[in-house]
């Protein structure tokens, strides 16, 4: 299966910057972009929460969609998760995608009251969220009571709604090889970030991935896989910022082009625009009215 190139942009959930919040989303919306896409780090006192602001951002905007980069598994239980995603669903008229994730942070979970899972554990609970949303989207259809057991997640009895309008994808944050090939056994997408997967191990992210596709039968193709770009775009009129970290980009809209040109030929398909420095709405504008028209041309007359 060919899989489209779609673009977003990151919004971080921050409530000082409303004006900057709002501006992204509008941009996003407005200019026919997939995706906003928002980090969650409850345990982050910078940050309000995700679900919350995401819910703001959904109901100023039209056309595009909401998704959580990714939700916080140790502090956020599939259950809600699920009924939260659905009810946006459902008020969106079909724009919310889920993002899901175990946890990083253990520190700052733990501070909150969320467990310290071991790698297992968190595989184990990152397993059962996938199947217990499709499950509980699947059952509401029926008002059927819904008994889960899992390794870290249980429901009894439970019967499910509201029924999303329809099949929300769920997407998976992962690095390691187990939690990539469950995400081709189980999810509809793949989110990584530059600091944390460089391009040169994209082939075999990628690789992963499929495996776990072809072990369940499904074609890998269909499963969408999202890079988070993060560091600094120059545009005209502003001083040209550098972001000295290993994975951050950098520099003038065609470093950007010849960037996402090579991770497109790498096996990516989505990509999510995450400034770090400087004017984030002010980058985005020239994100989305030069990179993005310059990357679909490219690709069009490759």
């Amino acid at each position: 299966m060919q899989r489209t190139i779609r673009f977003g942009l990151n919004i971080d959930p921050v409530v000082d910057r409303p004006e900057e919040v709002i501006g992204l989303a509008t941009l996003a919306d407005r200019a026919g972009l997939a995706l906003v896409a928002m980090q969650d780090h409850a345990y982050n006192p910078r940050f309000g929460d995700t679900w919350t602001l995401l819910t703001a951002i959904a109901l100023r905007t039209e056309r595009v969609h909401v998704l959580t980069n990714v939700a916080t598994l140790a502090l956020r239980a599939p259950a809600m998760l699920a009924k939260a995603a659905a009810t946006l669903d459902r008020l969106t008229g079909g724009r919310v995608e889920l993002g899901l994730g175990a946890g990083a942070f253990w520190d700052g979970i733990a501070a909150m009251g969320g467990p310290r899972w071991t790698p297992p554990e968190a595989l184990a609970a990152l397993e059962d969220a996938l199947r217990l949303c499709r499950l509980l989207w699947e059952k509401a259809k029926t008002s059927e009571p819904v008994t889960y057991e899992g390794r870290v997640f249980r429901i009894e009895g439970l019967e499910f709604g509201p029924k999303p309008v329809r099949p929300i994808p769920l997407w998976v944050g992962a690095i390691r090889p187990r939690a990539l090939r469950l995400t081709g056994l189980l999810a509809d997408g793949l989110t990584i970030s530059t600091p944390y997967v460089p391009p040169e191990r994209l082939p075999e992210v990628n690789r992963l991935v499929d495996e776990g596709a072809h072990a369940a039968g499904r074609d890998p193709g269909s499963i969408r896989r999202l890079y988070n770009l993060l560091g600094v775009l120059d545009y005209p009129g502003a001083r040209p910022l550098r972001v000295h970290r290993p994975g951050f980009l950098g520099g003038p809209a065609e470093a950007w082009v010849e960037a996402i040109v090579r991770f497109v030929e790498l096996g990516m398909d989505t990509f999510v625009f995450w400034p770090v420095a400087g004017d984030y709405v002010a980058q985005a504008q020239h994100f989305v009215e030069v990179v993005v028209p310059e990357v679909q041309r490219r690709l069009a007359t490759a």
